[in-house]
């Protein structure tokens, strides 16, 4: 998704830009809602419609969310979009319907080759750029190579870029479920002691719900070993039933959960975004967000310096380009890593002062917009076609 966003993006620029993807095209999903999925913001959705991604995506693949409701055994926070002044808190999508728009709309520019089946075997620096060679034997060189393959980046690596994904103790497990009770175009996330259980507003109609379970290593492989009706049984006791009976829809898929910032973002004629740069955790729904909001704003600068007569691989594009992003993303990796451990302590007084706080937010309508206008993306050193 962040790589055909880049592209996507860099496209406007004028400027030859290939994407080399070690996987297959991807497809736009049909029938049931795929496993994994991602909640976009406001701020994700209005660049996407800017770079006319948003209308290659099927209306029915697109689940829109107005409200938003948080607790864990004592405290609760409901954010309601009229009440914060939004049409709606964020959107639910799959991620192939994501990136298969990304695809569709790359192969409608000309200055944009995207190759599947393609992955480098070999990376070596150049007086002006890089060289690249494949597994197929064909060589590539550019004068800026970007990043945009995950948290363990080879391209980092061959940057010498120092990090290690840090495990963050969670093995998040996804499927798709169906609901005795109607969703209501509510976003639901309950804080357990073993992690916390997203339930997220599905494409398809007003029972079909996405989970996203974040379990401490034991409890996900104990869950993920039992059949399908104890399974179900676990999923709506954990629920606290808040959509009644919940049974499973799709198979179940699980993926140890990390945390990384990498020490930069650039070196000489390459950069790094998304994944490859950072990784947070799940609980808020931001990485994707970040990593296109990282997409956009080098873009940007690009353009910015093509403006100013300079090269568009000018060591100030990716000076700029890490102020921008490096301390944004940097914080919501902090954020996100003290929450997992705030709703993790089990001592009495952190508990009830944590669910003290939660009850306090709930009542304080300045302070959930504020917390809100995080969520939505708006806060921040947004790219132009972000605000």
């Amino acid at each position: 998704m962040a790589g055909g966003m880049q592209a996507v993006a860099l496209a406007g620029t004028g400027l030859s830009v290939r994407l080399l993807d070690a996987g297959p095209a991807p497809v736009m999903p049909t029938g049931l809602c795929a496993t994994r999925v991602v909640a976009l913001t406001e701020a994700s959705q209005r660049m996407l419609e800017q770079l006319g991604v948003w209308a290659l995506m099927p209306t029915e693949r697109i689940q829109p969310y107005g409200a938003m409701h948080v607790w864990d055994s004592t405290g609760e926070v409901l954010f309601d979009a009229q009440e914060l002044g939004a049409s709606q808190l964020g959107w639910i999508v799959e991620n192939n319907a994501v990136a298969a728009a990304m695809h569709k709309k790359a192969q409608s520019l000309s200055n944009i080759t995207w190759q599947n089946g393609e992955s480098i075997v070999r990376y070596e620096r150049e007086a002006n750029g890089w060289r690249l060679l494949s597994a197929s034997g064909a060589e590539y060189r550019c004068g800026l190579l970007i990043g945009a393959d995950g948290a363990r980046s080879s391209v980092r690596e061959h940057m010498g870029i120092a990090g290690v994904p840090e495990f963050s103790g969670h093995i998040a497990v996804v499927c798709a479920i169906r609901t005795e009770k109607p969703h209501g175009l509510c976003a639901r996330q309950r804080f357990l002691e073993t992690g916390p259980l997203a339930l997220l507003p599905a494409a398809g109609d007003e029972h079909d719900v996405s989970i996203v379970w974040s379990l401490v290593p034991e409890e996900a492989q104990r869950l993920f070993a039992l059949d399908e009706e104890a399974f179900n049984q676990e999923l709506t006791i954990a629920s606290n039933e808040c959509l009644g009976a919940l049974t499973l829809h799709t198979p179940r898929a699980k993926f140890p959960i990390h945390y990384f910032h990498a020490s930069g973002y650039h070196k000489p004629y390459a950069a790094l975004i998304s994944d490859a740069a950072h990784v947070v955790h799940p609980l808020a729904g931001q990485g994707i967000n970040l990593g296109l909001l990282d997409a956009a704003v080098l873009a940007e600068e690009i353009a910015r310096a093509q403006h100013r007569g300079l090269p568009f691989n000018h060591l100030s594009v990716l000076e700029r380009y890490e102020r921008r992003r490096r301390l944004h993303n940097g914080s919501m990796v902090r954020v996100l890593k003290g929450f997992k451990v705030l709703f993790e302590q089990r001592q009495l007084q952190v508990r009830w002062l944590r669910n003290a706080g939660m009850g306090l937010v709930n009542r304080l309508l300045p302070v959930k917009q504020r917390l809100a206008m995080h969520a939505l993306g708006r806060t921040g050193d947004l790219p132009r076609i972000a605000r």
